[in-house]
């Protein structure tokens, strides 16, 4: 049927749906799959933000702009591993999305594209709007539209996953990358240091300050109005939230002892931090595999409004907009501090 796909990514809640329907398209047809980001070179117009920022601050350009691809394809790339699909990601510098898509397909030799659109009416994304159109229009190789945002019958619903998965990929692309450290500190290799640092700082602040709160509050809280079905699984997903300060201590502790004797203490903080890093993934598979689903099944249009709404700008103060970009901006400079995660794969066994 269909070998090679093409999934443009251009990270809204849009596409990171669509990332997660064609995971489950290439799994049934047996495909690998290319994810592919059009990287918008801001820095090329002077109307545009970016075109100051580049000349005031070059590094805080790569921060926001530069390091923009590598931040939104690697949680593509984490989400296909997981479900044990091959994969590779592209991007490349274009203004104009569409023609990128449709050459890179050719140079690729896809024979499937695999993407959404946000509706005729919307302004929403930067990549996936009426490129769409342009892209059915002028494309050689068959196009998949999977879903159409105006028409979603519960867009609530839509946005609430698409929000928690995607911080679930944000997560998982820290932890994997623990699992890549762990990796070469069992070959004789000297840790990152500073890199192990960032990450231990994400997973200490991120998940407590603005995940954890989402699904407490809300998503579980709404969950167990409708049933009890799955109040097993939410009390020790909750109690694994709050022992997770606990066992990030022990991960610092260990590094701290590696800081002063590398050499007799790299095995203990391999181990110690894979042990971490598995956990983390562990409990996002439990709330992917049984906590959203059972949600989709449970929850009513009411619930997923509520939800969506404390989730919004103007909704819980806890998720404000500068929290998230704060985090967004760490998450970037982890995702583009290790560039490959051509070892995921090994890493997951």
């Amino acid at each position: 049927m269909y070998s090679h796909i093409l999934v443009p990514t251009d990270g809204t809640h849009l596409s990171s749906q669509t990332v997660s329907q064609a995971i489950d398209f290439a799994r049934s047809v047996g495909a690998r799959i290319t994810f592919f980001y059009a990287d918008i070179d801001a820095s090329a117009s002077l109307t545009e933000d970016g075109a100051l920022i580049h000349l005031l601050d070059p590094a805080l350009y790569q921060d926001d702009f530069g390091g923009r691809a590598r931040e939104i394809l690697s949680k593509a790339e984490v989400s296909a591993r997981a479900s044990e699909i091959d994969c590779q990601c592209v991007s490349r510098p274009s203004n104009r999305p569409h023609e990128a898509i449709l050459a890179a397909a050719t140079e690729l030799g896809c024979d499937l594209i695999f993407m959404a659109s946000h509706g005729p009416r919307s302004i929403g994304g930067l990549m996936l709007g009426s490129e769409t159109l342009k892209v059915l229009a002028a494309s050689r190789v068959p196009v998949l539209v999977s879903s159409v945002e105006k028409n979603d019958p519960n867009p609530d619903m839509t946005k609430v996953c698409a929000i928690i998965k995607d911080e679930h990929r944000a997560i998982a692309v820290v932890s994997y990358g623990m699992r890549m450290l762990a990796g070469t500190l069992r070959e004789g290799e000297a840790a990152d240091v500073t890199l192990l640092d960032s990450m231990l700082n994400y997973l200490g602040e991120f998940p407590a300050k603005l995940h954890h709160p989402k699904e407490d509050a809300y998503l579980f809280a709404a969950l167990q109005r409708r049933t009890s079905a799955l109040d097993p699984v939410i009390a020790d997903l909750q109690r694994q939230h709050r022992e997770s300060d606990g066992h990030l201590s022990s991960v610092r502790e260990a590094l701290g002892r590696y800081v002063s004797a590398p050499e007799e203490e790299a095995n203990n903080l391999a181990s110690v931090v894979d042990a971490f890093a598995q956990g983390q993934l562990k409990h996002i598979a439990v709330e992917e595999q049984e906590i959203i689903p059972g949600a989709r099944t449970h929850l009513q249009q009411e619930d997923w409004k509520e939800i969506s709404a404390a989730f919004g700008r103007n909704g819980d103060p806890r998720f404000n907009n500068g929290e998230r970009e704060f985090y967004r901006r760490i998450y970037s400079r982890i995702a583009n501090m290790h560039q490959s995660l051509k070892r995921m794969g090994a890493a997951r066994q």
